[in-house]
């Protein structure tokens, strides 16, 4: 949850919070999942973005989370795609603006 308020910055209520952690939880928990920190890191602000961009529906954003989560964050992921996300959430302090 701590990763969750950190990226959004105060912007959500805790109520909208628990619902994003419910979904970033259920993905993340796939097998699938690519478990480094850094699509952990990407995965949670993208969980967030969708979610300010009127993605508010909890069924909704679990659908298409965990779609988005499979189709970007999963073991098989490429290699470009896993530098990217490394360059992005490797190490540093994740600061993105959201643009809808």
């Amino acid at each position: 949850m701590e990763r969750l308020k950190r990226i959004a910055k105060g912007a959500l209520s805790q109520s909208e919070l628990e619902v994003i952690k419910r979904v970033f939880d259920l993905a993340t928990t796939q097998s699938w999942f690519d478990d480094a920190q850094y699509s952990r890191d990407g995965f949670a602000v993208a969980l967030i973005d969708l979610f300010r961009c009127g993605i508010v529906n909890p069924t909704q954003l679990e659908k298409i989370a965990l779609f988005w989560a499979l189709s970007d964050f999963s073991q098989t992921m490429s290699s470009i795609q896993r530098a990217k996300l490394r360059s992005l959430y490797g190490g540093c302090e994740i600061e993105r603006e959201v643009s809808c």
